[in-house]
């Protein structure tokens, strides 16, 4: 006797455009497809336009915004007096979150290096703060506005006296707050699509569907 097979439970929701019938296949996995990248989701539950529209708007914004910030607005930072509160809205977008906190985590950590070789993506040193001397020496060769005579040796360390971010400050102006804005609206934006790629589009009740607010009206009594 063969073993019966219970046919996959598929979520489908509805186009508040058309009425037309989406699949979101596996909606978790869509969700963080778009978390990862905006619109990658929405591309993989067949909805190519909007999925393609959402990626063209958001990575604009997003690009445009550290272009702005030299590469320096987005980081993740908590230390004591000084958090990162823009990094939530940056957070959602993966692509530069994860990154951010992977810098921030090695940068003070044992390490005191970040990954990568640059310095995007991490977290301006403050006055006092120990770095590994390779870093130190990457920044006095390529970071504009720091140079060798700003490190103290503290073997095996370098120890920064000066704070970066006010050097980043002064170095960009008004640009520095401007690119984090952008990469701010950019990552809370992609909350909604994140959102729509998990729970489908949202659709309003029409006029002649009766909400559970409101009961269908009673039908007339017919006549004796």
């Amino acid at each position: 006797m063969g073993t019966q097979h219970t046919p996959r439970r598929r979520l489908i929701a509805i186009s508040p455009d058309d009425g037309a019938a989406i699949d979101l296949r596996n909606p978790f996995l869509a969700a963080a497809l778009s978390w990862l990248v905006p619109g990658l989701g929405q591309i993989y539950q067949g909805r190519r336009f909007k999925g393609g529209l959402c990626m063209a708007v958001l990575l604009a914004s997003l690009v445009f915004g550290l272009w702005l910030g030299g590469g320096r607005v987005v980081y993740a930072a908590w230390r004591p007096g000084e958090p990162r509160l823009a990094f939530i809205g940056q957070s959602g977008i993966g692509a530069v979150a994860i990154p951010a906190v992977l810098q921030s985590w090695r940068l003070h950590g044992p390490a005191q290096e970040p990954f990568f070789a640059s310095a995007l993506f991490a977290p301006p040193l403050r006055p006092g703060q120990l770095v590994g001397p390779a870093y130190a020496a990457r920044l006095a060769r390529f970071e504009p506005g720091v140079g060798a005579d700003d490190f103290f040796d503290r073997p095996p360390f370098k120890q920064f006296r000066r704070d970066q971010l006010s050097i980043w400050q002064r170095r960009l102006g008004r640009r520095f707050e401007i690119g984090t804005l952008y990469t701010v609206i950019a990552g809370m934006l992609n909350v909604l699509v994140v959102l729509d790629a998990f729970v489908g589009p949202l659709r309003t009740p029409s006029r002649d569907t009766p909400s559970q607010e409101e009961p269908p009206a009673a039908a007339p009594a017919r006549k004796a």
